[in-house]
């Protein structure tokens, strides 16, 4: 059975129309990713939103409990949640200031913060991210494991051509 028409095959109907000239089915994939990513964001981001956090913020929170009893670095975190500098240093900030984290300066370079959760970040991040998990899998329930399994794959594979 083929899904219904969706705002993708409208958008490529349309400039077929405007401009038949054009090969719009790169626009079958990455508008259709787009419509995904934007499709989970309305479901994922109530449930980190219920406990005062951003979907990012809940991404350091769980890079750092990832990382277990290793602090990690303000840059390590950038790199883990693929943020930029000035992005982890406003959400650090935020979640040093409302108890979920703490900062302790590097004992051999004093310029360097090691970073590590609070037990209040620890306990947040365990009460979250099985509810997190759950909005995920009724998310993506309509498929099956198969379809999920080759669809991890296919993307995984644009995620390593692309250096992430």
């Amino acid at each position: 059975m083929s899904p219904s028409p969706d705002p993708v095959d409208a958008a490529r109907a349309g400039w077929a129309a405007l401009r038949p000239d054009l090969d719009t089915s790169p626009m079958a994939l990455t508008g259709r990713l787009r419509l995904v990513a934007a499709a989970l964001t309305r479901v994922t981001d109530p449930v980190v939103r219920a406990e005062g956090l951003t979907r990012p913020e809940f991404d350091v929170l769980s890079a750092l409990r990832r990382a277990g009893r290793t602090p990690l670095t303000p840059t390590g975190i950038a790199a883990a949640t693929l943020a930029s500098g000035a992005a982890t240093t406003k959400r650090l900030d935020h979640l040093t200031s409302v108890g979920h984290l703490q900062r302790t300066p590097d004992e051999r370079d004093g310029r360097v913060t090691r970073l590590s959760l609070t037990p209040a970040g620890t306990a947040l991040v365990d009460r979250v991210l099985p509810r997190l998990l759950a909005a995920e899998r009724a998310f993506a329930a309509s498929l099956s494991p198969d379809q999920r399994t080759a669809t991890s794959q296919a993307l995984g594979v644009l995620l390593a051509e692309h250096g992430v």
